[in-house]
């Protein structure tokens, strides 16, 4: 089971799984180890009936909702989309770690709850909780999603004075990605250039996509040319200043931007999405999606986009 889930094949892990329950050429009992994978499977799929049914085998077998499993049930019912059912798994382990406290505020950064985030986040300071890594990085995502520029700041300088803690790359990241969110370009390109540590791509990429969505040219284009410079078959840094240029109506420059790409071959990696409808997982593409296997195609309506719709 853990090497199809290593492997990407989460449904292949499932199906084991299934076998052992029903005793398919097997005679033994799921144990802990199983139950994590199986549900680290169902996270990426995203199938949240399989998920409710082995937290009710737990239950039935005296399997305790506290340690690796609790977080594991916590993180499940997140990505799968229900963060009430997560926050109920949350408020029953009894001796909560760090790592439960991580996987809920994690979760809440997934569905834009900042506010809840933020008050969890200061609820372990309350309780003289010692966060880790994980934790700033999950509260300042969360601020971000939501738009919670001061309490973004407040996390950060907490993580710094008070706990004084080194923030490393993703941190900064987050930082950057707080102040681009909220429009405030300038703030985000001296913070990066402010930075102790050098930024890498990750961090230039976070930046130029602020000033893509807030159309600032004048600090997006020299960000994107140094991307290019730094991986110049990174498809990504040349769609945002593509993007950049069309915003402002530069159309030569959109079609030079294009036209490099077209002669390197580079593609954007097209967008993923899943839903589960009636028990069924669907996988919903958008962009280029000549490589993916499509069982099931339906166009969007009005061509509005290019969009292709996959049972697996």
């Amino acid at each position: 089971m853990v090497g199809y889930v290593k492997s990407g094949r989460c449904k292949e892990a499932l199906k084991v799984f299934q076998d052992m329950l029903s005793g398919s050429g097997f005679d033994l009992a799921p144990d802990s180890v199983t139950l994590l994978t199986a549900l680290s499977a169902i996270a990426q799929l995203g199938c949240i009936d399989e998920g409710v049914a082995i937290h009710r085998y737990m239950e039935d077998h005296g399997f305790l909702v506290s340690g690796k499993i609790g977080v594991a049930l916590i993180d499940m019912y997140a990505k799968c989309g229900s963060i009430k059912r997560a926050m109920n798994v949350f408020k029953d382990v009894e001796k909560k770690g760090v790592d439960h406290w991580n996987a809920i505020i994690g979760g809440l950064a997934i569905h834009g709850l900042g506010d809840l985030a933020f008050d969890l986040f200061m609820e372990m300071e309350r309780l003289h909780l010692k966060p880790d890594d994980i934790t700033f990085i999950a509260v300042l995502n969360a601020c971000g999603h939501a738009g919670l520029v001061k309490e973004g700041v407040v996390c950060f300088e907490i993580m710094r004075r008070f706990h004084k803690m080194v923030p490393k790359l993703q941190h900064y990241g987050c930082m950057v990605d707080i102040l681009g969110r909220a429009g405030h370009v300038k703030a985000a390109t001296r913070f990066v250039k402010e930075m102790p540590i050098e930024p890498n791509d990750v961090v230039w990429r976070t930046l130029l996509s602020a000033c893509t969505n807030h159309e600032n040219l004048s600090i997006g284009e020299p960000i994107a040319k140094h991307l290019i410079g730094m991986d110049s078959y990174n498809p990504s840094s040349y769609i945002l200043l593509s993007n950049m240029y069309a915003q402002f109506g530069l159309w030569d420059y959109v079609r030079q931007v294009r036209t490099i790409m077209k002669e390197r071959d580079l593609k954007k990696v097209p967008g993923c999405s899943w839903i589960e409808l009636e028990g069924s997982v669907h996988e919903f593409f958008v962009g280029d999606t000549s490589n993916q296997p499509v069982t099931e195609i339906s166009s969007a309506p009005n061509g509005q986009s290019e969009l292709t719709f996959c049972r697996i």
